[in-house]
């Protein structure tokens, strides 16, 4: 089992979701780092800069959802996936930090907006 840190369309409400539907929600996280978030469509988080922590979900996925978020993500050629740490809410309501895997983009398109709050879709 692996720790995956989604901030897009994986996260619940949005259309790729259904890809961690059966998976275990460990609750809403950001990382511990900043990074920069950009949109085009669909959201990109670069380690380019240091603009803001990035806001999203935490799950714990088996190796088969795994292989599925990388066909999704196109991983390693678009998204390359790497591990960091992500603070997150448990279901306790406690902070804890753990390892877990996002999925960054540094080819980000020239007509790209950032999303300085760190939040893609927000309702």
């Amino acid at each position: 089992m692996e720790n995956v840190f989604v901030y897009g369309t994986l996260k619940r409400g949005h259309g790729n979701h259904v890809l961690l539907k059966d998976s275990e929600f460990l609750g809403p996280a950001s990382t511990k780092d900043k990074y920069i978030m950009y949109s085009s469509g669909i959201p990109y988080v670069s380690k380019s800069m240091n603009l803001t922590r990035i806001i999203g979900e935490l799950y714990n996925v088996d190796e088969l959802v795994l292989n599925y978020l990388d066909m999704l993500e196109n991983h390693p050629g678009w998204y390359k996936r790497e591990k960091i740490t992500i603070d997150y809410i448990s279901n306790k309501g406690k902070v804890k930090s753990t390892d877990a895997w996002l999925y960054f983009n540094e080819q980000v398109p020239h007509l790209a907006s950032v999303i300085e709050s760190g939040v893609y879709g927000k309702r």
